[in-house]
């Protein structure tokens, strides 16, 4: 007979799991890496578009404006310029 108590630990491990992986999953582009000469930001969909708005808001707290290089299903590569 199994312990009631150990399925509602083990139900409730498997919850804050889920959650925990379910926020990687996230479709909001984020900075995953960048300095002042250049920025990373990851994303899902398939539009790369959407990483603009936020390598635009590191470059600029260098005062550079972003200008993208390179890009992946995943990873949009941005140079920082001078303005």
């Amino acid at each position: 007979m199994k312990n009631p108590r150990h399925a509602a630990v083990r139900l409730v491990g498997l919850t804050v799991v889920g959650t925990v992986l379910g926020g990687c999953l996230t479709s909001q582009p984020i900075l995953q890496n960048g300095d002042a000469n250049s920025a990373e930001v990851g994303y899902t969909g398939g539009d790369v578009a959407s990483t603009l708005p936020i390598a635009s808001r590191h470059c600029a707290s260098y005062e550079r404006v972003a200008r993208l290089v390179d890009s992946t299903p995943w990873l949009a590569y941005y140079a920082c310029d001078r303005r």
